[in-house]
């Protein structure tokens, strides 16, 4: 039973979304069916499957590059050098690597954080379907 406010009006979070979301727009969920073409079924309509040319899918869920400041602080390190650290390096010679104090500033990472196959989603249905936005994942799913 969903709560409800002193108007007797129910408040849970879809309810609330769905009342500041524009006529012909709605909230929806759907999962990953394939990711090349993408291909996204609707949870409550199988019949429904949107595609790419349909749906705009925001940066933070695809694969990209950005710039990042790593510490390693209480975490381990695993690099390709060898075991006592040391390692040459193209300008020439030998040192060594402590992993204790790995630090990166402003470096370039890569985050793999593409939409996969099975991945559950929030998306935002506009203009009575005719386009579709994905929000972001559904909370508690395991991202590897």
């Amino acid at each position: 039973m969903a709560d409800t406010n002193s108007s007797g009006n129910e408040t849970s979070l879809k309810q609330l979304f769905q009342s500041m979301i524009p006529d012909g727009d709605e909230l929806m969920e759907g999962t990953v069916i394939q990711t090349g073409p993408l291909k996204i079924q609707m949870t409550n309509d199988p019949k429904l499957i949107i595609n790419e040319r349909i749906t705009i899918v925001p940066w933070h869920l695809t694969d990209y590059k950005t710039r990042a400041t790593y510490r390693k602080m209480d975490g381990t390190l695993n690099s390709w050098t060898k075991n006592d650290g040391s390692h040459s390096d193209p300008i020439g010679g030998t040192h060594v690597h402590h992993g204790d104090d790995f630090n990166l500033y402003k470096g370039i990472i890569v985050v793999h954080n593409a939409l996969r196959k099975g991945d559950k989603l929030h998306i935002l249905a506009l203009n009575h379907g005719k386009l579709y936005y994905v929000l972001d994942r559904v909370a508690g799913q395991e991202v590897i």
